[in-house]
């Protein structure tokens, strides 16, 4: 007999690597600058993390970019080249 509880465990785990990676950026940014930037305006697309922020915030982000990415890569698998 086929059992619907089983078939949608299947969908139970779906997105849950964004919303991962994002808790990891969100952590090396506060950790790193002690800034909160909200989760919804993290974003990765083609390998490049995309910061909806105020210019401000995006430069103090750039200064220490280098910390930033080296915190990431220690933290998660999901390949980061560049901040934008």
């Amino acid at each position: 007999m086929f059992n619907i509880a089983q078939y949608l465990d299947k969908f139970k785990n779906i997105g849950q690597g964004e919303k991962a990676f994002k808790e990891v950026v969100f952590f090396a940014i506060k950790e790193i600058l002690n800034i909160e930037i909200e989760r919804k305006n993290i974003s990765i697309q083609n390998g490049e993390l995309i910061l909806k922020v105020s210019p401000t915030l995006k430069n103090a982000v750039f200064i220490k970019k280098e910390k930033i990415l080296n915190k990431i890569k220690e933290k998660t698998t999901q390949k980061v080249l560049e901040i934008r």
